[in-house]
């Protein structure tokens, strides 16, 4: 069954509707699979499609926020470090950058080390490394 329901944007969309003994399984489900009583691997595929989609989109939805608390801790951890460690690890930083830029398909070798560290600064705690293409290739 189907209804007519406004969405956020003001649009009419269809809200489907169940029968009420499927709605009292689906909730079954939910409570047994929290309890530990069920896994989904026993759900029917339709359902464990709907479980997935909303778990990716969970996931989705706190992306940006686990990447700036990651960004934060990585501020904190060099911090926490004693000034001339930190200032160590950063130049050590920048001198990889340097020598990953060094290449002959490199125009303004300087430019581009000077790109890849600031580049590299959301992820201090790992190395330097040349960026990726779409395809998960390091660049040439």
């Amino acid at each position: 069954m189907t209804e007519q329901r406004a969405a956020l944007t003001g649009v009419a969309l269809p809200a489907y509707r169940i029968t009420p003994q499927a709605s009292k399984t689906l909730h079954d489900w939910a409570d047994k699979l929290a309890a530990g009583d069920l896994r989904l691997w026993q759900l029917p595929p339709a359902v464990c499609a709907l479980y997935w989609l909303g778990y990716n989109q969970g996931v989705a939805s706190r992306d940006e926020e686990v990447h700036q608390l990651r960004i934060d801790a990585d501020r904190m951890w060099l911090l926490a470090m004693p000034a001339t460690d930190r200032r160590e690890y950063l130049l050590e930083r920048l001198d990889n950058a340097a020598r990953l830029a060094d290449r002959p398909d490199v125009d303004d070798v300087l430019d581009e080390a000077w790109r890849m560290y600031c580049a590299s600064l959301d992820t201090i705690r790992e190395p330097v490394r040349l960026a990726s293409t779409e395809h998960g290739r390091e660049a040439a």
